[in-house]
């Protein structure tokens, strides 16, 4: 093992610095409740990019040992400032125990499944002890190189005086349980200053440095990405998500919902997750679907509103029942 990690951070330093706003780097992360695991990536660069030139990888438990089920390829291709959401594919509702189905809220947000067999391919049922990389396939010797990496490699938190295994964190060292966890139960959103992924294997892992935190189970801000790399945040139409407005936000008993084009299904979910499909009857003016929801059953909290269209594309936002 030991021979092999050396080897990973030989081929890490020859990578060299790439140019900034040029690579692919991951630009969120979920580590949700049960399956709910996401991962967003962007690409800052003028270029569109094949992605069947990267990987990512789950470096399982403090592995720095490579083994083909630790990988997914990805496909399909990224055009210039856009993001592609990769979900784990956890699709069957009635499954249970480790095949639970990822949340609806999740799904809508997904370009990519991946991982849908666990013994032979799991690379997104990470958990937040498990490092990450973003791979890219180098053509001249055939080799896979970390062009992004989240976490350490070889490395596996754990709480001081325990067995307890946790996630990285943001006091010094940040892997033995001091201050915040960071990896575990949360969504990170990479800072809008940073300009590409992080290429060899960090001496240690402070989470603050380039990640804002969110709560657990917070989708809502995947398919879009703001970077200094661009004047403009990730194209809207690109990511393929697209605007809910609703009004008045907090509401008691009734929420007007106005979305650009069609509306085929409404859900509504709580904070757990729990889904509810809504009967509603929209009204089509100026180009816009206008919804009215009968929020009076509901109980006083956040929720999130889904909607889908007849193309498939998604529609989110957040409201508050009072």
């Amino acid at each position: 093992m030991k021979n092999t990690f050396f080897a990973l951070i030989g081929l890490m330093i020859a990578t060299g610095t790439h140019a900034q706003c040029n690579e692919l780097f991951i630009s969120e992360y979920v580590e949700g409740s049960h399956n709910n695991k996401a991962l967003e990536i962007y690409n800052p660069s003028t270029q569109t990019i094949d992605l069947s030139k990267y990987r990512l990888t789950r470096w399982q438990n403090g592995s720095a040992v490579w083994t083909r089920q630790y990988s997914d390829i990805l496909s399909g291709s990224i055009g210039p400032n856009q993001v592609k959401v990769t979900v784990l594919d956890r699709r069957d509702t009635t499954k249970s125990g480790r095949d639970t189905a990822v949340f609806l809220s999740l799904r809508l947000k997904a370009d990519l499944f991946l991982s849908p067999i666990y013994d032979t391919s799991y690379s997104m049922s990470f958990n937040g002890d498990d490092a990450l990389s973003l791979d890219k396939l180098d053509n001249a010797t055939k080799t896979w190189l970390p062009v992004d990496i989240f976490g350490k490699i070889g490395q596996r938190p754990q709480l001081v005086g325990s067995t307890r295994t946790i996630g990285w964190s943001d006091s010094f060292p940040h892997n033995t349980g001091l201050g915040l966890w960071w990896t575990i139960d949360k969504t990170l959103i990479r800072k809008a200053s940073v300009k590409q992924g992080i290429k060899s294997n960090p001496a240690f892992f402070n989470p603050k440095t380039e990640w804002s935190i969110q709560t657990e189970n917070m989708f809502d801000s995947l398919r879009t990405h703001n970077c200094a790399c661009n004047k403009f945040p990730a194209k809207i139409e690109n990511a393929q998500s697209f605007n809910l407005n609703l009004f008045p936000n907090p509401a008691e008993n009734r929420l007007s919902a106005f979305v650009q084009g069609d509306v085929k299904q409404v859900f509504v979910s709580d904070v757990s997750g729990r889904q509810t499909i809504l009967q509603v009857q929209p009204v089509k003016q100026n180009g816009f679907a206008i919804i009215q929801i009968d929020i009076n059953n509901l109980s006083p909290g956040l929720y999130l509103i889904s909607t889908t269209d007849q193309l498939g594309r998604s529609y989110t936002g957040r409201f508050v029942k009072q």
